[in-house]
C-alpha cells in the first residue's frame, strides 16, 4: 500500500513530534580553546538550547545550537548555521530521514524560535566545531 502526505502533513506532522522541544530555555554562550595550527585562541558565539539551562548548563547538553556569525573557528561555514543532537533526535530523524528532518528542522526552528534573531537559519547539521 502507498500513502501520500501533502506538504502540509508532513510539516503537521513534524511539528506534533518536535512539541516537546518547541520550549526549550535558550542561553548565550561564548567558546574558546587553544588552536596549536593557529598559534592562538579561537572563539565562537552560540545560542544553545536547552531543556533545563540549570542542570545542563555545566554538561552543556544542549539539544539544539544556533551560531549567528562565522567566529574564528570555520570562516567557510554558511551561518547561520542550526547544529542538533544527534542522539537525542535520532528517532525523529529515522522516521524522516536525515535530509528530510534536517530541512524540516530548518523550518521548525525559523518559525519556532527565531523572534530575537536577524536572520533565519541557512544550514543544518550535527557536526561540532
Amino acid at each position: 500500500m502507498e500513502y501520500k502526505l501533502t506538504n502540509k502533513q508532513l510539516s503537521n506532522s513534524f511539528r506534533s513530534l518536535m512539541k516537546e522541544y518547541s520550549e526549550l530555555e535558550q542561553a548565550d554562550k561564548s567558546y574558546d580553546w587553544w588552536v596549536q595550527e593557529k598559534g592562538g585562541y579561537v572563539d565562537l558565539n552560540v545560542f544553545n538550547f536547552y531543556e533545563d539551562v540549570e542542570l545542563d548548563w555545566e554538561d552543556d547538553t544542549w539539544i539544539l545550537q544556533y551560531q549567528p556569525e562565522k567566529g574564528d573557528v570555520d570562516p567557510d561555514l554558511e551561518v547561520p548555521i542550526l547544529r542538533y543532537d544527534e542522539y537525542v533526535l535520532r528517532n525523529t530523524v529515522q522516521i524522516f530521514g536525515k535530509d528530510m528532518f534536517e530541512n524540516l528542522l530548518k523550518e521548525w526552528f525559523n518559525n519556532n524560535y527565531q523572534v530575537g534573531f536577524d536572520n533565519p537559519v541557512k544550514s543544518v547539521t550535527t557536526e561540532n566545531f
